[in-house]
């Protein structure tokens, strides 16, 4: 048996473990349940909502924003798209085009918030969707401390794009972080334009690569983060892989413990980039 290795993850506050006999990629899902069924009539965002809309300049056609309800987060409000998709568009996040359109969205929608910000959408039950008409979440974020990212492992490399490169990392098994090549890269238009050509990208070879042994793309999140100055901090693809127990879900909180991967995130790297 191989020894347990302990490394940080980009931030402060967590490790992850591994070795020992976690050493392959699993991709049998057995408990990964189906999308949401999908049921226009019957949906709330497609239906008169009671969701306040906010007026946005430029808008882009086809997409709406609204004040979310209910919440305990700050500046929470929803980027829609005005129809239903079904499942094959959702699970592209409607490709390029649509990708492109809700980060415009959130672009004109931060640019006057001067807070640290999010926008994160949830694909399948498992990665936190809870209503099958696709919908970002752009909120502020309350972190202790921004995440400063240091300089990763080539043999942690994905993707090297023009503007971003891709790193497999973070706290689940095929979770890849998308960080900008510059030192600095202001979340305008044209850089807005440029994510979303690398968030489809991972999107796609996630579909793909991840498909499970019982026929079936994996559920998973995109999340976004700005800083309180307008720059784009990171982005990020988490799939969900595998399983969580009492590691993760209780002493990881609570004390500190390592999140336990069932495989290594060079092994990730290295399997996405075939």
């Amino acid at each position: 048996m191989n020894d347990i290795i302990f490394q940080p993850l980009p931030g402060e506050f967590a490790l992850i473990t591994g070795g020992g006999t976690r050493t392959a990629i699993k991709l049998s899902r057995p408990w990964q349940p189906s999308l949401p069924p999908i049921a226009p009539e019957k949906c709330p965002f497609c239906k008169e909502s009671q969701l306040e809309e906010i007026s946005l300049p430029n808008l882009p056609a086809g997409w709406c924003l609204r004040s979310a309800l209910y919440t305990p987060h700050r500046r929470h409000r929803l980027v829609i798209p005005k129809k239903c998709w079904d499942a094959e568009t959702l699970q592209k996040l409607g490709g390029y085009a649509r990708i492109s359109e809700a980060l415009e969205i959130v672009r004109l929608a931060t640019k006057d918030d001067q807070v640290e910000m999010s926008t994160f959408i949830h694909v399948g039950y498992s990665a936190g969707q809870n209503l099958a008409h696709a919908h970002w979440h752009l909120m502020e974020v309350r972190v202790r401390e921004p995440l400063m990212l240091a300089g990763f492992s080539q043999e942690l490399l994905v993707l090297q794009g023009e503007k971003f490169n891709i790193f497999a990392q973070g706290a689940r098994a095929g979770e890849c972080l998308v960080v900008s090549r510059e030192k600095q890269l202001k979340f305008n238009e044209d850089m807005a334009k440029k994510l979303a050509d690398v968030l489809e990208w991972i999107v796609a070879r996630g579909n793909e690569k991840f498909r499970s042994t019982e026929g079936r793309p994996p559920e998973f999140s995109i999340s976004v983060r700005i800083s309180a100055d307008g720059y784009f901090r990171y982005a990020d693809y988490c799939p969900i892989l595998n399983a969580w127990g009492a590691t993760e879900y209780v002493f990881a909180h609570l004390e500190g413990s390592p999140i336990t991967l069932p495989w290594p995130h060079e092994l990730t790297a290295a399997y996405l980039r075939e």
